[in-house]
């Protein structure tokens, strides 16, 4: 007991000193975004790509808990050690407040019964996880998608334009064979805004499926096979830029609070529409409750995409050392990603904020 009680008084400690080293200075950061948002387009209602996005989508090696699933579901990583059964929920107490106040329009067009009391669930409830030793399996509820027509792209803080039409539910699964090797895979249940009528939709089923090894104390490797519904072959190519049926590699290395990321796009795939890329990213942790993000890639048209984010507060220095996450555990995370295209920029701002129990 004396022992968990200097946990927490240290936990508190380091939390006082975040805050008064590191408000100001992110706030310093996030003033472009108040300045400049009547033009910039949004995705702040429900999505887990923020981390990523703001390490320039380079996360295919980056263990994390519901941010990988998306990029390689056997990254999916929740307690170290193994805790034996325990189930993990995940919150989103913004969602459930902009959903409340813009319930109307959330709730606009093509919909049925059963997704939209899904959709509902997850503007609080985002993810319930269950550990079972060696095992980790998770539902993911109501991701936001990005390939969205125009007339879905907010320029509102908090806006929900779409989010009916425009959304992912996954299933994932993920068994540690052994300290350095993890297998995983998800099940995805897509819907996409249906051609020339945006308040319809379509709908169906995609499957990822991935390996992550640890070679080396701080190096780790990545390969994710990327499955998305053949009516939705390009619903991941807006920033993320993952074609249907892509192999994708990824490595990274940690040296003390540094983390340097690299990957390559869609190996092997022989479509039109295919981009073999580099995605580069990089995130530094100071202060024990602040990352800072940056990545870089470079389209296969010449154009550049730009990104940086940030990460603050740390969830571990809340649940202790029986139940800290085997990584980083950032409650509040924001990311900005600058597209330099030939007709027009394109900026856009992630926003996620979840607690977990």
């Amino acid at each position: 007991m004396k022992n968990r009680n200097d946990a927490c008084a240290k936990s508190i400690c380091s939390l006082k000193e975040f805050f008064y080293k590191s408000v100001p200075f992110s706030l310093g950061l996030l003033l472009p975004v108040f300045l400049f948002g009547q033009q910039d387009h949004f995705f702040t209602l429900s999505n887990l790509k923020t981390r990523p996005l703001a390490m320039g989508g380079a996360f295919i090696s980056m263990q994390d808990d519901m941010a990988a699933i998306n990029y390689n579901p056997a990254a999916f990583d929740l307690y170290v050690p193994e805790r034996g059964k325990h189930i993990t929920l995940f919150f989103n107490p913004v969602s459930a407040v902009v959903g409340a106040v813009e319930n109307s329009d959330i709730y606009q067009g093509d919909g049925d019964f059963v997704d939209d009391v899904l959709l509902s669930l997850s503007l609080l409830l985002k993810s319930v996880a269950l550990s079972w030793n060696s095992v980790d399996v998770a539902i993911l509820l109501g991701e936001e998608g990005l390939d969205l027509p125009q007339t879905f792209l907010d320029e509102k803080l908090f806006g929900v334009s779409g989010f009916r039409q425009n959304h992912t539910h996954s299933f994932v699964g993920r068994l540690r064979l052994a300290d350095k090797i993890s297998i995983g895979a998800s099940a995805n249940l897509h819907y996409q805004s249906d051609g020339d009528e945006p308040m319809q939709r379509r709908s169906d089923v995609g499957i990822n499926y991935g390996i992550w090894l640890r070679p080396e104390p701080g190096l780790q490797v990545g390969v994710s096979l990327i499955n998305l519904p053949n009516s939705m072959k390009q619903s991941r190519m807006p920033l993320e830029r993952i074609v249907d049926e892509s192999v994708n590699v990824g490595i990274s290395y940690e040296l003390l609070n540094s983390r340097l990321s690299v990957d390559v796009r869609n190996i092997g795939e022989e479509e039109e529409m295919a981009v073999r890329e580099v995605h580069i990213g990089f995130e530094q942790v100071v202060w024990s409750h602040v990352a800072i993000r940056a990545g870089w890639y470079k389209k296969k048209e010449s154009e550049h995409v730009y990104s940086v984010g940030l990460g603050l507060v740390d969830g571990n220095a809340f649940a202790g050392q029986n139940f800290s996450f085997g990584h980083r555990n950032f409650l509040f995370n924001y990311a900005f990603v600058y597209e330099n295209n030939e007709i027009v920029d394109n900026r856009w701002h992630f926003l996620s904020f979840y607690l977990r129990l």
